[in-house]
């Protein structure tokens, strides 16, 4: 017990104290604002990955959730026979291993940024939208690994099986992620005339949405629009209120465009036909390349590192190379039905808001899904990327 609890105390308190010494030292630089933070912002990417997963290998090493499953039942007996219940509280402490040094971290390197960007949004509140985005993300592994333990129990679970109830439960989460924004974002309806401004550019671009939200982007600095939902006459929009008052018109109407031209090019239904692939592939490729001979071995460790060799390939290679290529596809987009110029104006007003810096290397734009902005405004006025057909625009409005 005392070396689970140092254990716990490890992941709690090293990510923190780590991040913390590496941003003081990057706010000490003798740089420029933007080069400073694409740093800082480099380091969590990279680093949150690395945290997490040696938390996880951590607390399996001298089973932390085992220890705390029986201090449980011993103060509850009987807990884990009640319905669900047991469930919940096994999703519960997962979602704690990988949260607390993700937040830990978070809590590190937060007063650094919000020093070099003078933003004022407290630590708590950052917290809490890390958490959010989180829990959605923990909410739809759960579906996929509960979906396919219903399919299997009742067709059986020889490799067709799997593949195909790996492709239903994923098509599903793709189906269904998006409205989770909803569930779990805070925010207000878009009312008066902020609300006016943004129907009217959307009717411009030839599209009504169910809803119009507001998201909170003044104390974070956060410039951003997203567009949600994948059913036609079921697709809300999400805009910061930052980004309402650092754009115009004409720069936040190209913005839009750009959302729906992710809407128009289907693109989320290509990431879970990729998702499928390479999933697919690798349950496939369970047996033939030895995971499960490692499993055998080796226990958790054994399927653990395989699989997280896998979703890095996938969601850094493959997702990293699909997104940058559907982000230029979205900004040719915007630039057929915003302008050209109208477009440029907006990425640049982004960069510009959001401290981007304009190059930031392959890796980091694959890992973040996005191409640096400077590319993205070359290919703009080029106009030599994403030609797609205004039939196909129109069919999906």
């Amino acid at each position: 017990m005392i070396v689970s609890v140092a254990v716990v105390l490890a992941i709690a308190v090293l990510p923190f104290l780590g991040f913390r010494a590496y941003a003081r030292r990057v706010e000490a630089m003798d740089a420029s604002l933007e080069d400073r933070l694409h740093r800082l912002r480099r380091a969590q990417q990279f680093g949150y990955i690395v945290v997490s997963v040696v938390a996880i290998l951590a607390v399996v090493a001298v089973d932390v959730i085992g220890q705390v499953q029986g201090l449980l039942e011993t103060a509850v007996p009987g807990l884990y026979t009640l319905p669900g219940v047991g469930w919940l509280v096994d999703l519960l402490l997962i979602f704690g291993v990988v949260a607390l040094p993700i937040v830990s971290a978070v809590l590190g390197a937060y007063p650094t940024e919000r020093s070099l960007r003078e933003t004022s949004a407290s630590s708590c509140a950052v917290v809490k939208g890390v958490l959010g985005g989180m829990a959605a993300m923990i909410l739809s592994i759960v579906f996929v690994v509960e979906g396919i333990g219903l399919i299997t129990s009742i067709a059986g679970s020889s490799t067709p099986v799997l593949i195909a109830a790996l492709a239903v439960v994923i098509f599903a989460v793709f189906a269904l992620g998006p409205y989770l924004t909803l569930l779990f974002s805070e925010r207000v309806s878009l009312a008066g005339d902020r609300r006016a401004r943004v129907e009217g550019l959307c009717a411009d671009l030839g599209y009504t949405p169910r809803g119009l939200y507001l998201l909170e982007g003044e104390s974070t600095k956060a410039a951003n629009a997203l567009v949600a939902g994948t059913l036609p006459g079921l697709r809300y929009v999400f805009l910061t209120d930052y980004l309402l008052e650092e754009c115009s018109d004409a720069e936040l109407r190209a913005i839009l465009a750009h959302e729906f031209g992710h809407v128009a090019g289907r693109h989320l239904w290509q990431r879970a036909i990729l998702t499928v692939a390479v999933f697919g592939a690798g349950i496939a490729a369970y047996g033939p390349l030895g995971v499960a001979a490692l499993e055998a071995q080796f226990g958790f460790v054994g399927f653990f590192l395989p699989f997280i060799a896998l979703f890095l390939l996938y969601y850094v290679v493959f997702l990293g190379g699909l997104a940058l290529w559907q982000e230029r596809r979205a900004d040719a987009y915007a630039a057929r039905t915003a302008g050209v110029g109208a477009t440029v104006a907006g990425l640049e007003t982004l960069a510009d808001a959001n401290d981007t810096r304009e190059d930031v290397g392959t890796v980091y734009s694959l890992l973040t899904h996005h191409p640096p902005i400077g590319d993205r405004i070359d290919a703009v006025r080029d106009g030599v990327d994403g030609r797609e057909s205004t039939r196909s625009a129109r069919t999906t409005r």
